[in-house]
């Protein structure tokens, strides 16, 4: 069935886009100045006070990123191993590496009771304990990532260096309107921090500590501007601005003085501070700020344990709301009369391209409904219409293509099931052959065994038996790869494993010119591991240090049990060639 639209549908659009535009123009004009007025001040004010969850927006935002780097960064084994070793060099080195990526002033490591291991700042000293940071007394409690905005006090930050403590100084400018403050410089920091455990075989072994100074850093209140204010095409002095303060004192602002100098060190007015500081909400009103009036909005800013210590601060100036009034009631009156003699050559224009696209759209949908992707629209022009043509035609052939992509991936798809089913099926012959020659030679050392049992040939046997069914399991695995294989663990001796395994490669061709020393500690306690594995692992180990000293040489095994971390530690050291440092 095909649709064609009538000439009374062109009419009555024609007509009811000109009544439309009439009417709206008209009870623009009338209205239109009473609702700026009135309503003006209020979107001001709602303006503002979306600024302020976006200033919150970016001043969290900062935080989530230090949070899931901290996270990420407990999670590396490399970390691990050295908080493990007390590898303070190590440690350094990374420490130094990620505060160049994380952008944070302070990184510190500590165990598990919050003793220092290693800071950025001060490498030199360690072993004090900060659990007088809140966020790292926090994580070591909970045993959970902790973060937020705390202050750090004056010794934390004299611990940290001594530009560290000097950067984060603020002088106290008394204000006028401000609280009294005897205070003539604020040494404490505000700052943005987390604390992260570290996990070591589910037990905790220390906490990475990560915190970025607010005092005299203006990166944040310059990304709220930028992202609130700069972004619109206003004057600059009509700019908004924002400002994070510690207590009742700026830190941090991108409010200007006259002679072009922040007003770090300024404090909030008594008002303002009673009701956000000391009721904990937000304040929204008109406040004048250094020489404007600005309509202003000022929130709590809370530590990690919920308590307020500071406020986010976002302004406007006024005058930028009474330009808005006045171009606002400029443009209403100017469209109004212009839209009104525009309709008509508008409506006209607008139905004649809108009716034409939506027959071609419908007869085309038709064809393609068929399953003819050979149909196209005619393109018109190039405005909305013509960009849907153009769509519309992309769509028919990326639907056509993918058509063909599908028939061509099933046909693949169905090529390499049956390759994978014929691999299997090979694989499982394979299997089953090597598996009959194995029960063999298991059988006849088995019955060679009860013949030669007391003499001096029996403990060879033992190994001809043992890395038979070795080579049986092997065997079972590679019939069963395609299930899920699980570790088959046993109580033994470790270094009962390492001589037999050794035993078996001493009469090997490979090891003739090799001198195997073995450093095995006595009384070592039993290990609960998967024998058939172990035994792969070792004998690797050594082919491959065998490999490597082909004009022979020694090779040194040794194993020691390690009380503090309860786990047994085997090395292989050989005299060999090494590896390139390129290859590493």
């Amino acid at each position: 069935m095909k649709f064609k639209f009538k000439s009374s549908i062109r009419y009555k659009l024609i007509f009811g886009f000109l009544f439309v535009v009439l009417v709206t123009g008209i009870s623009s004009i009338f209205v239109g100045y009473r609702i700026i007025n009135s309503g003006v001040v209020d979107q001001a004010y709602e303006t503002v006070m979306s600024d302020l969850h976006t200033a919150k927006f970016v001043y969290n935002k900062r935080l989530i990123i230090m949070k899931k780097a901290l996270n990420y960064i407990a999670t590396l084994d490399n970390i691990k191993n050295s908080l493990i070793r007390r590898d303070k060099d190590f440690i350094q080195k990374r420490l130094i590496e990620l505060s160049d990526w994380m952008d944070v002033d302070i990184i510190i490591v500590t165990d598990e009771k919050g003793n220092v291991i290693q800071r950025i700042n001060n490498r030199h000293i360690y072993g004090d304990s900060v659990l007088d940071i809140t966020c790292i007394r926090g994580a070591i409690k909970s045993g959970k990532l902790c973060s937020g905005t705390n202050i750090l006090s004056s010794d934390i930050l004299e611990r940290e260096g001594k530009s560290i403590a000097e950067g984060a100084v603020v002088k106290v400018v008394p204000t006028k309107m401000g609280k009294k403050t005897e205070k003539k410089f604020e040494r404490r920091a505000m700052v943005l921090d987390a604390a992260c455990p570290v996990y070591v075989g589910g037990k905790l072994k220390g906490i990475i500590y990560g915190a970025n100074i607010l005092n005299n850093d203006f990166e944040i209140v310059d990304r709220i501007q930028d992202i609130s204010f700069r972004s619109e095409k206003i004057e600059e002095n009509l700019w908004g601005n924002a400002t994070i303060f510690l207590d009742d004192i700026r830190v941090s602002t991108n409010v200007f003085e006259s002679n072009g100098k922040r007003t770090v060190g300024t404090q909030v007015s008594s008002q303002v501070y009673e009701k956000v500081y000391g009721q904990g909400t937000v304040w929204l009103d008109k406040a004048f700020v250094v020489d404007k009036w600005y309509l202003a909005a000022y929130g709590p800013i809370r530590d990690s344990e919920e308590k307020v210590i500071g406020i986010l601060y976002v302004g406007i100036p006024e005058a930028r709301f009474s330009e808005i009034k006045n171009r606002t009631t400029t443009f209403f009156l100017g469209s109004g009369v212009l839209t009104a003699f525009l309709a008509v050559f508008m409506s006209l224009y607008l139905v004649r391209g809108i009716v034409r696209p939506i027959n071609e759209v419908v007869a085309a949908s038709e064809e393609i409904g068929k399953g003819n992707f050979s149909r196209k629209i005619q393109i018109f022009s190039n405005d909305e219409t013509g960009y849907l043509a153009r769509a519309f035609n992309k769509m028919i052939d990326e639907i056509a293509e993918r058509d063909a992509r599908l028939r061509e991936n099933t046909q693949k798809q169905l090529l390499r099931s049956e390759k994978l089913a014929s691999l299997g099926r090979l694989a499982s012959g394979i299997a089953h052959e090597i598996n009959n020659p194995l029960t063999g030679i298991l059988s006849f050392s088995s019955m060679l065994k009860k013949d030669l049992e007391n003499t001096e040939f029996a403990p060879d046997l033992d190994i001809i038996i043992d890395e038979t069914m070795r080579c049986r399991k092997i065997v079972r695995e590679v019939l069963d790869f395609a299930r899920e294989t699980r570790l088959e663990k046993e109580t033994v001796d470790f270094n009962g494993i390492i001589n037999g395994s050794i035993n078996i490669m001493d009469k090997n061709f490979n090891f003739q010119n090799i001198n195997i020393i073995r450093e095995l500690q006595d009384n070592l306690p039993m290990m609960n591991v998967d024998v058939g594995q172990m035994k792969s692992v070792i004998s690797n180990l050594a082919v491959n240090a065998a490999d490597a000293m082909p004009a022979g040489g020694d090779l040194r095994i040794k194993t020691t049990f390690l009380e503090e971390e309860n786990c047994l530690e085997l090395i292989f050291s050989d005299k060999g060639t090494g590896i390139e440092p390129e290859n590493i």
